[in-house]
C-alpha cells in the first residue's frame, strides 16, 4: 500500500520517538549505568551492549511501516548508535541481531536489508573512536549516520526486481535519509548527556571526599581507633547533607556511629553489633548496598534507617574495617552516595596505609635511638664512674657535682622519646655529658657555645647533638696530644636554623670522610649515621649532616632544621 511521504515521515517520527523513549528508560536501570556510564569493557559487558542495541534495532523494524514489499523503519538508529558509542564489537553484534531479525521477516529486500544492517553496525563501530575524540559530537554522529543510510538506499536500489526496488526507494528514502540520522544524533547526544551528568556527579563526590579527607587525615594517622573514628564520622555527617547517619567499624565491632539511630547503634549500646551486610563487605572486600530495612539488617524494632552503603577500609589489600553511610528512606542510596562512599573508602584506606607506614617509621626511629643509647651507656658509664671515684679521693665537691651531672645525663638518656624535643633540652643533655668528659680530660678539652636567639624556636630529634660532640672528642681531640676546643653554634638561614659542632682536632682525609655517614651495622660507632638518617627522615634531604674536614686542622659537622611552625621545604627522595 503506497503511503505519501508525509505519512511515512509521521509514522517514522513516532517510531524514532518510541525508540528514544526506550533508551531513556533503559538509562535509568542499574544495568545500563553499570555498562554504559561506568565504562565497563569486559566481554560480558560488550555482549550485553550488543544485545541491548540489537533489541533497539529490532524495535525499529517491528514498528516500521510496510511499503512496496519493504519497510520504512528506524532499525538503523539503534544499530548505528550502538556502534558509534561502544565500538566495532557492539556495532557488529547489534547489526547481526537486528539483521537476522529483518531477514526472518522475509520480502524481496530481506537479504540485502539484513546485510546492510550488519555493515552499518560494523562501519559505525569503526568510526566510534573518532567520535570519542570529538567528545561524542552529535553533528559528527549525524554525518556518519547520513552517509551509511545513503549507502543503504543504494544497496536497496540494485535489489532485484529493479522496478520494485525503485518504487521502494522512492517511497522510503527521503524520510529514512533525513530522520534516521537525526535519531542517531539525538540518541548519541542523550547518551553523552547521561555520561556527562555522571562525570559531574563523580566530580562533586570527589570534591566533597577530598574536603573530608583533608579534615580526617590528622585523625587517621594512628589508625582505626574509637576516638578518631568518632570524629571522622561526625565530620562526614556534617559535610554531606544528604546523609542521615555514618558509622565506622573495625573487623569485629562498631567503633563510631553518628546521626539518626545513635541510641541503639552507638558502640556503648549492647545492640551495637556489625550487621550481616556490613559483615559481607568485610569478608568479601566489596562494597555492599542495602536499599530497604530488611537488607540494612538492624534488629531494633523501631530503627529509622532504611538504606545504607558499606565500603571496606583496607591496609595493604587487607580489609581492616568499613565505612557505612545511612539514609532513613528506603531505596534512597543514589549514584551520588555510591560514588562518595567509594571515594571516601579509597581515600581513608590510603590514609590508613600511610599511617601504618608512619607508625613503622617511628618504631624504626625509636629502635635506632635505643641502639644508640645501648651503645653509649656501657663504656661512658664505666669511664664516668672511674673519674668520679678519682675525685671522691681528691675533691669531694667536684665528685658530688659530677654525680649530679651523671644522674641528669642518664635521666635524659633513658627517657622514652616519642617525638622532637626543644633545642634547649638537648643542649642541657650535652652539658651534662661534657661536664663529665671535661673532668676526665681536664685541660685537653674546652667547650664553647655560640647560639643565636632563634635557638628557642627550634625542635630537634633527641640524642642528635650529643653523638656529634662525643665523636668530636673521641676521634678529633683525643688523638691530638694537646687536645683542643669544640664549638657548638647556631645561625639563622631564612626559615631554618643551621646547627654546627666544630673541633680543631686531627681531622680526616677525603677517603675517610666519604665513609663516615655510610650505615654499617658492624661498625662499633653508629652515632653519626644514625643522626644523619633520623634528620633526613624527619626534615628532608637538606637536613642531613654536612661534614667538612681538613687533616690536622679539624672537622666541622653541621645540619639544618626548620624553625618551629615552618614546613619542610624539600622532601627526601
Amino acid at each position: 500500500m503506497h503511503e505519501s511521504w508525509l505519512n511515512v515521515i509521521e509514522d517514522l517520527l513516532l517510531n524514532i520517538a518510541g525508540l528514544f523513549a526506550c533508551v531513556f528508560f533503559l538509562s535509568k536501570t542499574r544495568m545500563f549505568r553499570r555498562i554504559m556510564v561506568r565504562g565497563e569493557s569486559s566481554i560480558q559487558a560488550r555482549i550485553a551492549m550488543a544485545v541491548l542495541f540489537g533489541l533497539l534495532g529490532i524495535w525499529g523494524t517491528h514498528h516500521g511501516i510496510p511499503i512496496e514489499g519493504g519497510f520504512a523503519n528506524a532499525r538503523a538508529v539503534g544499530v548505528i548508535a550502538g556502534g558509534l558509542f561502544a565500538g566495532p564489537f557492539v556495532g557488529l553484534g547489534s547489526g547481526v541481531i537486528a539483521g537476522v531479525h529483518r531477514y526472518l521477516l522475509g520480502g524481496f529486500t530481506a537479504e540485502i536489508s539484513a546485510w546492510s544492517t550488519v555493515l552499518e553496525g560494523l562501519a559505525a563501530g569503526l568510526c566510534g573512536p573518532y567520535l570519542r575524540e570529538k567528545r561524542y559530537s552529535w553533528p559528527y554522529a549525524y554525518t556518519v549516520a547520513l552517509i551509511l543510510e545513503c549507502l543503504h538506499m543504494l544497496l536497496l536500489f540494485v535489489a532485484p526486481p529493479l522496478e520494485q526496488s525503485l518504487l521502494l526507494v522512492r517511497s522510503i528514502a527521503p524520510a529514512m535519509i533525513i530522520l534516521n540520522p537525526l535519531g542517531v544524533a539525538a540518541v548519541i547526544a542523550f547518551l553523552q548527556s547521561v555520561h556527562d551528568e555522571r562525570q559531574r556527579l563523580r566530580a562533586t563526590a570527589a570534591q566533597i571526599a577530598l574536603q573530608i579527607a583533608d579534615r580526617t587525615l590528622p585523625l587517621l594517622r594512628k589508625g582505626l581507633r574509637r576516638s578518631s573514628s568518632t570524629e571522622v564520622a561526625d565530620i562526614i555527617l556534617s559535610e554531606v547533607a544528604s546523609l542521615d547517619a555514618v558509622a565506622v567499624t573495625s573487623r569485629d565491632k562498631v567503633l563510631a556511629f553518628s546521626g539518626v539511630g545513635v541510641d541503639h547503634h552507638s558502640p556503648e549500646q549492647t545492640e551495637s553489633i556489625i550487621t550481616e551486610s556490613t559483615r559481607t563487605a568485610i569478608d568479601t572486600g566489596m562494597p555492599q548496598i542495602a536499599q530497604n530495612r530488611k537488607e540494612v539488617g538492624c534488629k531494633h524494632t523501631h530503627c529509622p534507617l532504611g538504606a545504607k552503603i558499606a565500603v571496606p577500609l583496607k591496609e595493604n589489600d587487607e580489609t581492616v574495617g568499613t565505612l557505612v553511610l545511612y539514609k532513613t528512606a528506603e531505596n534512597s542510596i543514589t549514584a551520588f552516595e555510591i560514588e562518595l562512599a567509594l571515594g571516601l573508602g579509597r581515600l581513608m584506606s590510603t590514609q590508613l596505609e600511610l599511617s601504618r607506614g608512619e607508625f613503622q617509621k617511628q618504631l624504626l626511629s625509636q629502635a635506632e635511638i635505643r641502639a644508640l643509647q645501648a651503645q653509649i651507656n656501657p663504656h661512658f658509664l664505666f669511664n664516668a664512674l672511674n673519674t668520679i671515684a678519682f675525685y671522691c679521693r681528691t675533691d669531694s665537691e667536684t665528685a658530688r657535682n659530677l654525680l649530679i651531672d651523671l644522674g641528669d645525663y642518664y635521666r635524659n638518656n633513658m627517657n622514652r622519646f616519642e617525638g622532637l624535643v626543644d633545642l634547649e633540652t638537648e643542649i642541657r643533655h650535652v652539658e651534662s655529658y661534657v661536664s663529665i668528659e671535661k673532668a676526665r680530660f681536664r685541660e685537653k678539652l674546652t667547650i664553647e657555645y655560640s647560639f643565636s636567639p632563634e635557638t628557642k624556636e627550634v625542635d630537634v630529634p633527641p640524642l642528635v647533638l650529643q653523638p656529634l660532640v662525643e665523636n668530636a672528642i673521641l676521634h678529633g681531640l683525643l688523638p691530638k696530644k694537646t687536645g683542643g676546643t669544640i664549638t657548638l653554634s647556631s645561625m639563622r638561614d631564612a626559615d631554618e636554623i643551621v646547627l654546627c659542632v666544630e673541633d680543631d682536632g686531627v681531622g680526616m682525609d677525603e677517603a675517610t670522610l666519604k665513609t663516615v655517614l655510610v650505615t654499617n651495622p658492624l661498625r662499633r660507632c653508629i652515632g653519626l649515621s644514625n643522626v644523619n638518617e633520623r634528620l633526613r627522615s624527619l626534615f628532608g634531604a637538606r637536613a642531613g649532616l654536612v661534614l667538612e674536614s681538613i687533616p690536622d686542622r679539624g672537622t666541622r659537622v653541621s645540619f639544618r632544621v626548620p624553625l618551629r611552625g615552618n614546613a619542610v621545604r624539600e622532601s627526601d627522595n
